[in-house]
Protein backbone atom coordinates (compact mmCIF):
# COMPACT_ATOMS: atom_id res chain seq x y z
CA UNK A 1 0.00 0.00 0.00
CA UNK A 2 1.28 3.48 -0.66
CA UNK A 3 2.43 5.58 2.46
CA UNK A 4 -0.52 7.84 2.66
CA UNK A 5 -3.09 7.46 6.03
CA UNK A 6 -6.31 5.75 4.97
CA UNK A 7 -9.24 8.16 5.71
CA UNK A 8 -11.96 6.70 7.52
CA UNK A 9 -15.88 7.71 6.51
CA UNK A 10 -16.51 9.42 9.39
CA UNK A 11 -13.13 11.80 8.32
CA UNK A 12 -14.30 11.90 5.16
CA UNK A 13 -17.74 13.61 6.18
CA UNK A 14 -15.91 15.92 8.32
CA UNK A 15 -13.56 17.33 5.46
CA UNK A 16 -16.62 17.82 3.18
CA UNK A 17 -18.08 19.60 6.19
CA UNK A 18 -15.21 21.80 6.80
CA UNK A 19 -14.97 22.51 2.78
CA UNK A 20 -18.12 23.83 2.67
CA UNK A 21 -19.31 20.47 0.20
CA UNK A 22 -23.38 20.71 0.13
CA UNK A 23 -23.71 16.77 0.48
CA UNK A 24 -26.62 14.85 1.66
CA UNK A 25 -25.49 11.40 3.83
CA UNK A 26 -27.20 7.87 3.90
CA UNK A 27 -26.50 4.50 5.92
CA UNK A 28 -27.46 1.48 4.17
CA UNK A 29 -26.69 -2.37 4.48
CA UNK A 30 -24.19 -3.12 2.64
CA UNK A 31 -24.60 -3.10 -1.08
CA UNK A 32 -22.05 -5.44 -4.25
CA UNK A 33 -24.22 -4.06 -7.09
CA UNK A 34 -26.46 -1.66 -8.52
CA UNK A 35 -28.83 -3.54 -8.11
CA UNK A 36 -28.59 -3.92 -4.56
CA UNK A 37 -28.62 -0.22 -4.78
CA UNK A 38 -32.16 -0.60 -6.21
CA UNK A 39 -33.57 -2.61 -3.55
CA UNK A 40 -32.60 -0.36 -0.76
CA UNK A 41 -36.24 0.28 1.43
CA UNK A 42 -34.63 4.20 1.20
CA UNK A 43 -35.17 5.75 -2.34
CA UNK A 44 -31.20 8.03 -1.99
CA UNK A 45 -31.54 10.63 -4.55
CA UNK A 46 -29.17 11.92 -7.37
CA UNK A 47 -28.15 9.65 -10.21
CA UNK A 48 -26.55 6.57 -9.36
CA UNK A 49 -23.48 5.70 -10.53
CA UNK A 50 -20.97 2.82 -10.77
CA UNK A 51 -17.13 3.16 -10.82
CA UNK A 52 -14.88 0.75 -12.81
CA UNK A 53 -11.76 0.27 -11.46
CA UNK A 54 -9.65 -0.69 -14.71
CA UNK A 55 -5.96 -1.62 -15.67
CA UNK A 56 -4.13 -1.87 -19.01
CA UNK A 57 -2.32 -5.87 -19.90
CA UNK A 58 1.00 -4.80 -18.28
CA UNK A 59 -0.43 -3.26 -14.99
CA UNK A 60 1.34 0.33 -15.70
CA UNK A 61 -1.53 2.28 -15.88
CA UNK A 62 -4.79 2.45 -14.06
CA UNK A 63 -8.28 3.99 -14.47
CA UNK A 64 -11.18 4.79 -12.47
CA UNK A 65 -14.06 5.74 -14.13
CA UNK A 66 -17.94 6.95 -13.16
CA UNK A 67 -20.15 6.61 -14.88
CA UNK A 68 -24.28 6.04 -14.60
CA UNK A 69 -25.33 2.80 -13.32
CA UNK A 70 -27.52 1.68 -16.39
CA UNK A 71 -24.82 2.13 -18.59
CA UNK A 72 -23.24 -0.44 -20.31
CA UNK A 73 -19.65 0.21 -20.92
CA UNK A 74 -17.54 -0.91 -23.86
CA UNK A 75 -14.53 -1.88 -22.12
CA UNK A 76 -12.39 -2.64 -26.09
CA UNK A 77 -14.16 1.13 -27.06
CA UNK A 78 -12.94 2.80 -23.36
CA UNK A 79 -9.36 0.99 -23.72
CA UNK A 80 -8.84 3.09 -26.99
CA UNK A 81 -10.26 6.33 -25.48
CA UNK A 82 -8.32 6.11 -22.72
CA UNK A 83 -5.01 4.55 -24.83
CA UNK A 84 -4.81 1.47 -22.26
CA UNK A 85 -4.39 -1.42 -24.41
CA UNK A 86 -5.76 -4.69 -22.91
CA UNK A 87 -8.14 -2.42 -20.75
CA UNK A 88 -9.75 -5.32 -17.84
CA UNK A 89 -10.62 -4.48 -14.38
CA UNK A 90 -8.11 -4.44 -11.56
CA UNK A 91 -7.51 -6.61 -9.25
CA UNK A 92 -8.59 -6.38 -5.50
CA UNK A 93 -5.15 -6.57 -4.49
CA UNK A 94 -4.41 -3.45 -6.72
CA UNK A 95 -7.99 -1.78 -5.61
CA UNK A 96 -6.59 -2.16 -1.71
CA UNK A 97 -2.96 -1.52 -2.43
CA UNK A 98 -3.95 2.14 -4.79
CA UNK A 99 -6.99 3.10 -3.67
CA UNK A 100 -7.59 1.37 0.02
CA UNK A 101 -10.82 0.12 -1.20
CA UNK A 102 -12.73 -3.33 -1.19
CA UNK A 103 -14.68 -4.56 -3.65
CA UNK A 104 -18.16 -3.55 -3.22
CA UNK A 105 -16.81 0.00 -1.87
CA UNK A 106 -15.18 1.23 -4.93
CA UNK A 107 -15.82 5.13 -5.47
CA UNK A 108 -13.96 8.59 -6.59
CA UNK A 109 -13.58 9.61 -3.08
CA UNK A 110 -10.66 6.80 -3.04
CA UNK A 111 -8.51 8.58 -4.97
CA UNK A 112 -7.76 10.36 -1.99
CA UNK A 113 -5.80 7.58 -0.92
CA UNK A 114 -3.08 7.56 -4.44
CA UNK A 115 -1.14 10.22 -3.24
CA UNK A 116 1.42 8.83 -5.91
CA UNK A 117 -1.30 9.94 -8.94
CA UNK A 118 -1.00 6.19 -10.14
CA UNK A 119 -4.30 5.89 -10.88
CA UNK A 120 -6.38 8.39 -13.59
CA UNK A 121 -9.73 9.33 -12.83
CA UNK A 122 -12.86 10.10 -15.63
CA UNK A 123 -16.33 11.22 -15.10
CA UNK A 124 -18.94 10.22 -18.04
CA UNK A 125 -19.98 13.15 -20.12
CA UNK A 126 -23.10 11.57 -19.18
CA UNK A 127 -23.61 13.33 -15.96
CA UNK A 128 -24.09 16.98 -15.75
CA UNK A 129 -22.10 18.99 -13.48
CA UNK A 130 -25.39 20.45 -11.86
CA UNK A 131 -26.92 16.98 -11.27
CA UNK A 132 -26.51 15.28 -8.18
CA UNK A 133 -24.20 12.09 -7.89
CA UNK A 134 -23.98 9.07 -5.42
CA UNK A 135 -21.00 7.73 -4.78
CA UNK A 136 -19.64 5.51 -1.33
CA UNK A 137 -17.70 7.53 1.05
CA UNK A 138 -14.97 5.13 1.10
CA UNK A 139 -17.29 1.71 2.34
CA UNK A 140 -19.95 -0.14 1.01
CA UNK A 141 -22.46 0.43 4.17
CA UNK A 142 -22.98 4.23 3.00
CA UNK A 143 -23.78 6.96 0.54
CA UNK A 144 -22.83 10.81 0.05
CA UNK A 145 -24.80 12.67 -2.63
CA UNK A 146 -23.14 15.78 -4.47
CA UNK A 147 -23.47 17.80 -7.26
CA UNK A 148 -20.84 16.12 -10.05
CA UNK A 149 -18.93 19.61 -10.15
CA UNK A 150 -18.61 19.66 -6.30
CA UNK A 151 -17.10 15.66 -6.71
CA UNK A 152 -14.70 17.47 -9.54
CA UNK A 153 -13.59 19.99 -7.50
CA UNK A 154 -13.27 17.50 -4.47
CA UNK A 155 -11.12 15.12 -6.54
CA UNK A 156 -8.57 18.37 -7.71
CA UNK A 157 -8.66 20.29 -4.24
CA UNK A 158 -8.69 17.49 -1.98
CA UNK A 159 -7.47 14.58 -3.44
CA UNK A 160 -5.34 16.15 -6.11
CA UNK A 161 -6.42 14.82 -9.29
CA UNK A 162 -7.99 16.16 -11.91
CA UNK A 163 -11.03 14.12 -12.90
CA UNK A 164 -11.22 14.24 -16.91
CA UNK A 165 -14.78 14.15 -18.13
CA UNK A 166 -15.33 11.71 -20.90
CA UNK A 167 -17.33 10.03 -24.02
CA UNK A 168 -18.01 6.42 -22.22
CA UNK A 169 -18.61 4.18 -25.08
CA UNK A 170 -21.19 2.35 -24.68
CA UNK A 171 -22.27 -1.46 -25.87
CA UNK A 172 -25.04 -1.48 -28.49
Amino acid sequence: MNSATNYTPRELLGILRDRGFEHLHFTHPPVFTTADVTSLPEKIPGADTKNLFLRDEKRTKFALVCVRAETRVNLKELGRALEMKGLTFASPEDLLALLGLIPGAVCLFGLLHDTENRVAGYLDQSIPDDSQMQNHPLVNTETVVLKASDMMRFCLEVAGHQLTRIEVPVRG
